[in-house]
């Protein structure tokens, strides 16, 4: 047996007996450069070394950090190549389900939006209610001015959240 294969066996011995018992590391890095588009970002760590393709997402969820943010990464079993964004101080983008369905409502605007619409509805109520009906087929003289304007989505979405 050569040595190069007596090496070999021995790192294969080796890894079996750590199999499993290697953890990921975690590290503290600044967010460098970001690649949205293939949902990756470059780091540095505290003493200057550089981690290329950090994944931004694993699943069903991505975050996209602010560039310059302080991150947490995993390293899996000791792999530089395989590690992925855990948490980030500022997020610009928070994606769910790779954000098909748009962003997440902001609900006290929503709720302020339908107490007026509620508020229009009874009053419209009220007015034909009491409103006499003229006996010669003429309109009704009901002056209604609504609060509310046609709802945009912009006043509900909250874009940094899309799921």
């Amino acid at each position: 047996m050569t040595l190069k294969a007596e090496l070999d066996r021995f790192g294969q011995l080796f890894k079996q007996h750590l199999n499993g018992s290697m953890k990921a590391t975690l590290r503290w890095v600044e967010a460098t450069e970001i690649d949205w588009e293939a949902q990756t970002m470059t780091a540095v760590d505290g003493d200057g070394l550089e981690f290329f393709n950090v994944l931004l997402g694993v699943g069903m969820m991505a975050v996209k950090p602010v560039l310059g943010t302080d991150c947490l990464i995993a390293i899996v079993e000791g792999d530089e190549a395989t590690s992925f964004l855990l948490f980030a101080d500022e997020a610009e983008l928070i994606q769910f389900n790779g954000g098909d369905n748009g962003g997440l409502i902001k609900i006290t605007p929503t709720i302020t939006w339908m107490q007026k619409v509620n508020n229009d509805l009874q009053t419209l109520k009220t007015l034909l209610q009491t409103s006499p009906v003229a006996g010669n087929g003429a309109p009704l003289a009901i002056i209604f001015n609504p609060q509310t304007r046609a709802p945009q989505q912009s006043d509900f979405e909250n874009e940094k959240i899309t799921h």
